[in-house]
């Protein structure tokens, strides 16, 4: 793979034989709970990878199948039998959830303590302290990839296409914490040109094929394009128009195979922190 792609799935690997022999130190193996309701084929993708990297590490999981017309005060119920069990180390809800589900409540309803994915509210607030015990999946694989890289921040210009409480906001946080100057666009934002032409760093999460043009980028800029599109075709491709965007980046992902290696090995971090904490009782 040419020096400009940076390979997630090496990146990933790499981590994991670092996790790997830090759960062999546990008591016990570390164990995450997953709740999938309804039969989404992307979810049922992303939780087969995930099952893969779990067994990777010595991560035991768990995946609960419920139907699609599971209501809001049984998935309540759910949840609230896994905080309560000891045994269950970290809970993934898995999004997206059916339309009558309130997402914002299901969040908050899991334990601050087995929030495995770092979206509960009271985790996203600890970022803005600057404590990143459990981030966000995607941001905190961004930040892993970045340093593998050896891609310095402090004083670097950082914008980001996503103003989301998965990516945008969490992933700005994040680079604030390392000194980076950051800028966040998104789709009321008048001409995303003026910003991204001028970023050291551009990480997009729109979801727009072809957003990012060549034109757009600034010669040697490090390109994260977190954005799965799967085009008329069956073609997945993300946010920029890879081929011409690679001659002018000095560094940008591919996709697939960049940004999502990285988001699963952030999940299997976060799991075996939770269980490290627990297991200390902290």
């Amino acid at each position: 793979m040419s020096d400009t792609i940076i390979d997630g799935r090496k990146i990933a690997r790499h981590h994991e034989e670092i996790l790997k022999e830090k759960i062999r130190s546990l008591d016990r193996p570390p164990t995450l709970h997953t709740i999938l309701v309804g039969e989404d084929e992307g979810s049922k993708v992303y939780i087969g990878v995930k099952d893969r990297g779990c067994k990777r590490v010595g991560i035991e999981t768990e995946t609960h199948l419920l139907a699609e017309d599971t209501s809001q005060e049984a998935l309540v119920d759910i949840i609230m039998g896994l905080n309560e069990d000891d045994s269950v180390d970290g809970i993934l809800v898995q999004m997206p959830l059916p339309e009558h589900l309130d997402t914002s409540e299901l969040i908050s309803t899991v334990s601050i303590e087995k929030d495995v994915e770092g979206m509960h509210p009271y985790n996203l607030g600890r970022l803005i302290a600057g404590d990143e015990s459990v981030v966000p999946c995607t941001p905190g694989g961004i930040i892993t990839m970045l340093e593998y890289e050896g891609v310095h921040l402090e004083g670097k210009e950082v914008c980001i296409v996503s103003h989301s409480t998965v990516v945008g906001k969490p992933m700005a946080l994040m680079m604030l914490s390392r000194d980076a100057t950051v800028t966040v666009v998104h789709e009321y934002t008048k001409d995303i040109t003026d910003f991204t032409k001028r970023a050291d760093v551009l990480i997009t999460a729109a979801g727009v094929p072809g957003l990012i043009r060549k034109d757009m980028v600034k010669k040697d800029a490090v390109v994260i394009d977190v954005g799965m599109n799967r085009l008329e075709s069956g073609e997945l491709v993300g946010d920029a128009e890879f081929d011409a965007v690679k001659e002018r980046a000095g560094k940008i992902t591919p996709v697939p195979g960049g940004v999502g290696p990285t988001t699963v090995l952030t999940l299997l971090q976060n799991t075996y922190r939770l269980s490290d904490k627990l297991s200390e009782k902290i």
